[in-house]
């Protein structure tokens, strides 16, 4: 499925929670142009072939695939959306008796927000050169890359356990998943300034950050003051507030740099997989490939599985490639060396792999190191 794919179904998405468009057939009968936005009263004339309508707007007779259970006579609001492949309408609320007019109903912010980023996504994935295509890391497509210029650890390694904390922390702060950490913000289970560490938060207002670890240590400071069994008072700032005194009809809705994170959350999404490329100390090189595998074909209600590929260059042994299987049963891992005598090395820790696993919980099913020459 490519990107293009994900975006249609989007589209669809949201046509099918949104008012149905409403087009033009004919538009060379349209002598007075329309206005993008503006709001325009439609008198139906009469029904005509293939359940379509023939009204009348601006003095000017069109038409409409309005809905079914539309009657002559009646006043219908339309909003004019676009000109462009053809002329668009949207329903501006239900079918009116004659001679009574509806207020004005104005698109939301995140409608807006929605449509704007959408489209700009679009365009970039069509303004895309070929060949990135053609550079895949998969033969079923492209996953999304996340590059680190920076070093996930500034030092020698930590301990196993806050190494793998740090190597998830990373991987969850991408921004690959920003839109459901913030359903998390909003249901009160993450901080705003853990929403404002990701790529897209950092593209917000400055202050909103500062607002937001203010109001983090106010709350900190008043429950740890507040007796136990009382009620803590204290009333907080708002953290989005220097975003939204800022706010302006006349800034444009998507920041310039969101497009390409939400292209690769696309193809995230679209080809279950990703790719991490950068240092995790200094000098130590790592790409690591995480992707969802599909179930084998003819298993009926067969779990979803997951694979993780590490590649480092190490000191002693070379370019050393790890790829472990998960399974609901237990983990498979298979070792790549570069000669034959680091995969006999490799070989000879297993049992202490095994026992390693062990200890942290995991079930070692089978383990395979094989040399870049072919030998076992």
């Amino acid at each position: 499925m490519a990107v293009n794919d994900v975006l249609n179904q989007l589209q669809l998405l949201i046509q099918g929670s949104a008012p149905k468009l409403i087009e033009v057939t004919d538009q060379t009968k349209v002598a007075v142009p329309f206005v993008p936005g503006e709001r325009y009263t439609a008198k139906v004339q009469e029904q005509i072939a293939n359940g379509r309508f023939l009204v009348l707007i601006r003095d000017q007779k069109l038409d409409l695939n309005l809905p079914r259970n539309t009657q002559p006579g009646q006043n219908i609001e339309l909003r004019f959306v676009s000109a462009d492949p053809r002329l668009t309408f949207v329903q501006a609320g239900e079918p009116l008796p004659p001679g009574q007019s509806q207020a004005a109903v104005n698109l939301s912010d995140g409608g807006r927000y929605l449509n704007a980023l959408l489209d700009r996504v679009k365009d970039l994935a069509t303004r895309q050169p070929q060949s990135q295509s053609q550079t895949s890391t998969s033969t079923q497509g492209q996953a999304a890359q996340i590059i680190n210029a920076k070093p996930i650890i500034d030092g020698a390694p930590p301990p196993l356990a806050q190494f793998a904390a740090l190597l998830k922390d990373t991987v969850i702060k991408s921004g690959l998943f920003y839109e459901s950490h913030q359903a998390q913000w909003a249901a009160g289970d993450r901080p705003l300034t853990e929403l404002l560490r990701e790529p897209q938060g950092r593209l917000s207002e400055p202050r909103a950050f500062t607002a937001a670890q203010q109001a983090a240590n106010a709350a900190q400071a008043t429950l740890a003051s507040t007796p136990l069994g009382q009620a803590p008072k204290v009333d907080l700032p708002n953290p989005l507030a220097p975003v939204l005194s800022n706010s302006t009809s006349t800034q444009e809705p998507v920041h310039p740099q969101t497009a390409p994170l939400v292209q690769q959350q696309l193809e995230t999404l679209d080809q279950r997989q990703l790719l991490w490329q950068g240092q995790v100390w200094p000098g130590q090189d790592m790409r690591w490939q995480i992707e969802e595998r599909s179930a084998r074909e003819g298993e009926q209600d067969a779990e979803r599985e997951w694979q993780t590929r590490l590649e480092l260059s190490l000191p002693h042994l070379g370019q050393v490639s790890a790829l472990l299987k998960f399974t609901p049963q237990g983990i498979r891992i298979e070792l790549a060396a570069p000669a034959s005598e680091t995969a006999q090395a490799l070989q000879s820790a297993g049992p202490l792999l095994n026992q390693g696993m062990e200890r942290a919980g995991l079930h070692l099913i089978e383990m395979k190191v094989e040399a870049n020459d072919g030998s076992a």
